[in-house]
């Protein structure tokens, strides 16, 4: 029998459940090398199934027993790159973004005392690369545009949905960052927090 009391929870339950699944934090790990200050990219392995072989920074969802999303930014760091805890500080947050699919995301920016004994995740992270700081506040990233959009499958059911066009419509469109140093490309969400980043510092 369908209740108040037995809708009240199923909603509270799934409110819940979304208040986790739609987090993710990510950490721009500065490093200094011979003196200079550099940010560590990691590879994505080309085993995982979302974006493989893209760059990105470490993180990942916000789960359940994380107690903040800057916890789970030093834990999936220390996951990623096999590093101890204590080589992670802290230096601040950025503002949070909203992904185009609807996750949030919270880039912590922080400093690891050094890259010896590194042991990579290697189900996650294929290698690491660094890039000088110093690098990007002379290169602006390259801008594209990104449009979203929607098309009805085959199985639509125009007949009782009314003028529906059966053609691709743009619904929204962004601006889509890329930096290129080296061979490497730096791009999408990605390339966005860290082009925040450099134009926090840079005021």
């Amino acid at each position: 029998m369908i209740t108040i009391e037995n809708i009240t929870k199923q909603i509270k339950k799934q409110e819940s459940t979304k208040f986790v699944d739609n987090k993710a934090a990510v950490l721009l790990p500065i490093v200094d090398i011979d003196q200079q200050l550099h940010l560590l990219f990691q590879v994505r392995s080309k085993k995982l199934k979302w974006q493989p072989g893209d760059i990105c920074l470490p993180g990942g969802r916000v789960e359940l027993t994380d107690i903040s999303p800057k916890y789970t930014a030093k834990r999936e760091t220390v996951e990623e790159l096999g590093i101890d805890l204590n080589q992670i500080t802290i230096l601040g947050q950025l503002p949070k973004f909203i992904a185009t699919l609807g996750m949030i995301i919270y880039p912590f920016v922080g400093k690891i005392n050094s890259l010896d004994n590194l042991q990579l995740n290697h189900d996650e992270v294929e290698q690491i690369f660094t890039v000088p700081i110093e690098w990007f506040m002379h290169n602006p990233p390259q801008c594209a545009t990104m449009f979203v959009g929607h098309k009805p499958a085959d199985d639509f059911p125009f007949d009782i949905i009314a003028n529906r066009s059966p053609n691709w419509q743009k619904r929204s469109e962004h601006p889509v960052y890329f930096y290129q140093y080296h061979n490497w490309v730096i791009w999408g969400l990605t390339a966005q927090i860290l082009k925040r980043f450099i134009e926090t510092i840079g005021e």
